[in-house]
């Protein structure tokens, strides 16, 4: 099959010649820029998606999840509104039981059988018994019940290993598809309600055994393949001559208009595929195979074309397209399998990738031929409307996060795809296509509609514990596949540096509108980017991050407090240890080790704070929600007031220092501390430094000077309704002040209700 050239229906007799095509280019049919097409075909299908996938090592299990382009799990609904999975793609799994017969043209040859062309359509074939002659169609050696027999007598002899392998396999896909961290806690440890574990069964319900018998040699009718020039090299000499050297199979199976099928047999290439698919196909492809299956999917689920011939097609353009191709422009490439696929229909002939003489739409009447084309030009006319057409009435499961709004989602950057194909202004494109992967990422880490149908489908539980890592692995992918070749490497970088600090600010972000029971996901989340992005000298924030998180874990979870503080103060010690560490860590190492009431272990790390930023304050502190749960009662009102507080780090550390010294009674080392914060606090004219050191004093009960740092803020945030209400309760308990000279701190002091 010719496939250089590809021909447009409408495009007045157009060709174009894909190694020539830039990622810049329109699509001539649809109109839609490939930078665009590409993108969004890859977001439906990404390559994250399909590097965890991996083809069975047993060659005779066929099927789209066996040979590892298993399809994204789609559901919909039915008529009663019942949400159910979508079965046209990978649902059946066959496994071929080969029989001890061999198969074979030439009766010189150790063979039971040999083959009877005659009166058969290419890749088709009778079997008469060895010593028979082949001419004669008489006394064939099996029929359709011997074969019945001789796959029961295979199957009862391998006995239980299908099933046990089968088991082996399902394991092994499970263990590739979830990104596992070092640390053992689940991501539900912590989890004020853990749901139920879910038993996750993979596998179809149904395994079919198929009847084959070993052809040893490569048969005369695919003699073609063996010989025919490859321009591109694929798939290189070596995996040639092994798919050669392993022959093929014969299986029960008869051509449609077959005039006698219960004695016909079909040539069958199940371990050539297996070769070509574990050893020439590279991901990219696998990719845009699966998004050529995704867009044929009517077609699918209507049998009017089957996998095989998809697949058939998937092999003619490997063999015919660059390989470097398919990595820089995936757009044209499923553009390519859909223009092939066309061509063949519009022709009349599609041929078997192994055997081209067998025209596998040979058997169709005309009228079939032009609805299958109509449906094809209909894909064709735009890939990319198809697909998100598809997504108003199915969710991709496995892809998207659950309650995402796909067509929205793309919506402003099909908008740009309209300026960019005007323009070609790459930088507004780039800028937009980072806004989406953006949004996806933000989706994933929000999303929970997954655990609702995790249990009715329970393929879709393995997703529920990796949705941070596809939005994540999002990020990498549109850098690798779409900025560098647009950007050049430099900037590719840049966008690569930046990303862990990125990441890093959306999950802090993004973990202030969760509830303390979801505290998993920024753990999660941090555990990841630590895995992907620290190393022996980097990483602190991350690390700095997870400490907080721990920290926070460790409230309300009573049964996981100890184990939630000893990872806390694990993080928190690996982040002091890296060279990128910050000041800010410090401070918050400080805060957690005065929370645990060690107070002398805090006092060094604060100190060397105040040291290094008393003369020039630059370094900074946030606090939000997650944090609040182990604050005190003053930094969380200031937390909830303000959905998360910015707080200069020497000033919180000199608010912790005073505290350690309040616990550890030290009444000089208190009063010399407050000396310097409120120095502090005019050097910087800080509304929140002001706060912090007002706060301390309400803890002295010395309501008198609270009062007058509370008016400091007041002057310089005048609309600050907070403050209003600290110096309301200083002037509540002024009767209840206590001067420097009466304060003694190993006086219990009196609970006040501040606020009240």
């Amino acid at each position: 099959m010719e496939v250089a050239n590809t021909k447009f229906k409408d495009g007045g007799g157009m060709t174009y010649d894909p190694s020539k095509v830039d990622l810049r280019d329109v699509d001539p049919v649809s109109g839609v820029p490939y930078l665009h097409e590409s993108f969004i075909l890859h977001s439906f299908v990404p390559i994250r998606y399909v590097r965890r996938q991996k083809p069975f090592d047993d060659a005779n299990f066929v099927g789209m999840y066996p040979e590892g382009y298993r399809m994204p799990t789609i559901l919909t609904k039915d008529a009663k509104f019942n949400v159910v999975k979508k079965t046209s793609f990978d649902n059946e799994v066959i496994c071929f039981m080969v029989g001890t017969e061999t198969v074979g043209h030439d009766e010189e040859k150790p063979i039971d059988c040999v083959t009877n062309h005659n009166s058969t359509r290419p890749g088709y074939l009778n079997l008469n018994a060895r010593g028979t002659a082949r001419q004669s169609k008489s006394a064939p050696a099996m029929t359709r019940e011997r074969t019945k027999t001789m796959l029961q007598t295979a199957v009862t002899k391998r006995g239980t290993t299908s099933r046990t392998y089968l088991r082996d396999q399902n394991r092994k896909q499970e263990q590739s598809e979830i990104v596992e961290e070092a640390e053992p806690l689940t991501p539900r440890a912590v989890s004020a309600k853990p749901s139920a574990k879910v038993k996750r069964k993979k596998l179809p319900d149904q395994v079919e055994y198929a009847l084959a018998l070993k052809h040893p040699q490569w048969p005369e009718v695919a003699k073609e393949w063996e010989t025919r020039s490859r321009n591109v090299g694929w798939p290189g000499k070596r995996v040639e001559k092994k798919i050669v050297s392993e022959g093929c199979h014969v299986t029960p199976g008869a051509h449609p208009k077959s005039e006698d099928p219960e004695l016909e047999w079909e040539y069958n290439f199940f371990q050539a595929e297996r070769i070509l698919d574990n050893e020439a196909v590279s991901s990219v492809q696998r990719q845009c195979f699966i998004i050529f299956c995704l867009l044929c999917g009517e077609c699918l689920e209507k049998r009017s074309l089957s996998l095989k011939q998809l697949k058939s097609v998937f092999y003619f353009v490997c063999e015919t397209l660059d390989p470097n191709i398919w990595r820089s422009n995936k757009a044209v490439c499923v553009n390519m399998l859909i223009d092939t696929l066309l061509e063949s229909i519009q022709s009349g002939n599609l041929p078997n990738y192994f055997m081209p003489k067998n025209n596998t739409l040979s058997h169709l009447e005309k009228e079939t031929m032009v609805s299958i084309k109509d449906e094809v030009a209909k894909i064709r006319e735009n890939p990319v409307s198809q697909l998100l057409e598809l997504t108003q009435t199915c969710a991709f499961v496995n892809i998207f996060p659950f309650y995402c709004n796909v067509g929205e989602l793309f919506k402003p950057f099909m908008a740009d795809a309209e300026e960019f194909a005007k323009r070609g202004e790459v930088e507004k494109s780039v800028r937009a296509l980072c806004t989406v992967t953006d949004e996806l990422c933000n989706s994933f880490y929000m999303d929970s509609g997954f655990e609702k149908y995790a249990e009715a489908y329970e393929e879709i539980g393995v997703y529920v514990s990796s949705l941070i890592a596809h939005g994540v692995s999002g990020f990498e992918e549109s850098i690798e596949y779409f900025i560098k070749p647009l950007q050049g490497d430099s900037e590719a970088s840049k966008h690569l540096d930046f990303l862990p600090t990125l990441l890093s600010q959306k999950n802090i972000s993004l973990s202030e509108n969760l509830p303390h029971s979801e505290i998993w996901r920024p753990i999660r989340m941090c555990r990841l980017l630590i895995q992907k992005f620290a190393d022996a000298k980097t990483g602190s924030h991350l690390y700095d991050h997870l400490g907080c998180m721990y920290h926070s874990a460790s409230k309300g979870n009573d049964e996981h407090r100890k184990d939630a503080l000893q990872r806390a103060d694990a993080a928190f010690k690996a982040a002091l240890g890296k060279e990128d560490c910050g000041i800010g860590t410090y401070v918050d190492y400080g805060r957690f080790l005065c929370k645990t009431k060690r107070y002398g272990d805090s006092l060094p790390l604060l100190r060397k704070v105040i040291m290094k930023e008393s003369q020039k304050p630059e370094s900074l502190n946030f606090y939000g929600k997650m944090e609040s749960l182990v604050a005190d009662e003053f930094m969380r009102r200031e937390i909830d007031a303000l959905d998360g507080v910015e707080v200069l780090s020497c000033a919180y550390a000199y608010y912790l220092l005073c505290e350690c010294f309040i616990k550890m009674k030290k009444k000089a080392d208190l009063l010399k501390s407050l000396k310097q914060f409120e120095e502090l606090c005019v050097q910087t004219s800080d509304a929140r430094s002001y706060s912090l050191l007002g706060y301390v004093y309400m803890k002295l009960r010395q309501f008198k000077k609270a009062s007058v740092h509370f008016k400091k803020v007041q002057e310089l945030q005048p609309d600050n309704k907070l403050v209003a209400a600290n110096i309301m309760a200083c002037t509540k308990f002024e009767s209840k002040n206590v001067s420097d000279e009466s304060l003694n701190l190993e006086k219990k002091m009196e609970k006040l209700s501040l606020w009240k």
